[in-house]
């Protein structure tokens, strides 16, 4: 295998690493289509309940919950009464966590961001305790002060936050291990191909590449791949490039047939065929849609 491509780079504490961190309150049976993207997403329901799609599973959050949505993971949220639902909600990006490793196996050392996905599996859902409200309060605290200070604190917090999850999941899905020893091959090999996948996503790939460099069989990597992400490897590759279509639709005024060649797809027919079968919608309707809701969001801040 590679070496890590994201050793060496230097890492800010203060960096601007949350999108947004705010108190927000839904009504009116709102509702929120099918949408991916590449920020992890964290939900604490104050008050009411509201109802998610996460993958394949209807899930029902009510006050007291905690709900984090990891990185192309397909969900829509919505009410289903006409009841007011107040949350924390917080987004950030994953990249920079990336680059925090939780040990020092070689040639691909663990990081915090594979440890969360792999314990998480879709998502983790679960009463907050005390130490989850707590570091979920402070982390939107924290962003609103917006000073070096507080930004450095709210990441920390979000790591703080994020090892602490990894620990409540640990007796079931162990991916931290003790001093000197080596993470579990099957976690370095679906972490490889995830890493894989997201340096090559514009390029034609092909499984059995990935699975030659890992010096193991096709079927095996497929195995562990979809025991691990409940999804197959082809339709995370999917999911990917739709994420990054999305990121061009709302950043860039490019067309869609120039965006579908830009994530490795060979026309916009092709691009608009596989965005309807993962979201539901066409891609020029989906992007009005999310425009929209950054816009309202944009408003409450």
């Amino acid at each position: 295998m590679n070496g890590n491509p994201h050793k060496n780079q230097e890492i800010f504490l203060s960096a601007q690493i949350i999108i947004s961190a705010l108190e927000q309150l839904r009504e009116n049976r709102y509702s929120f289509a099918k949408h991916i993207h590449k920020s992890i997403e964290i939900y604490l329901i104050r008050t009411g309940c509201c109802s998610m799609d996460i993958g394949s599973r209807k899930v029902l959050c009510t006050a007291g919950d905690f709900i984090l949505i990891p990185p192309n993971t397909v969900h829509s949220f919505y009410l289903e009464t006409d009841h007011i639902c107040t949350f924390g909600h917080i987004h950030f990006d994953p990249d920079p966590f990336s680059r925090w490793y939780l040990d020092h196996a070689e040639p691909y050392p663990l990081d915090l961001i594979t440890a969360l996905i792999f314990s998480c599996s879709s998502h983790f859902k679960l009463p907050a305790d005390g130490k989850i409200a707590f570091l979920t309060d402070e982390i939107i605290k924290e962003t609103a002060n917006g000073d070096s200070s507080s930004l450095t604190l709210a990441n920390l917090h979000l790591a703080e936050l994020m090892l602490y999850l990894i620990r409540l999941r640990q007796a079931d899905s162990p991916v931290l291990t003790g001093p000197g020893n080596r993470t579990p091959d099957y976690i370095r090999y679906v972490s490889y191909a995830i890493s894989y996948i997201h340096a090559n996503y514009t390029e034609k790939i092909l499984i059995h590449d990935i699975a030659d460099r890992l010096n193991i069989s096709i079927r095996y990597l497929s195995k562990v791949f979809f025991q691990h992400m409940n999804l197959t490897i082809l339709n995370y590759i999917n999911i990917y490039r739709v994420n990054q279509a999305i990121e061009l639709m709302l950043d860039t005024d490019l067309t869609l047939t120039h965006i579908a060649v830009l994530i490795g797809l060979k026309d916009s027919q092709h691009f608009s065929k596989l965005f309807r079968s993962i979201i539901g919608l066409s891609p020029s309707r989906y992007r009005k849609l999310l425009l929209k809701e950054m816009k309202a969001e944009a408003g409450e801040r």
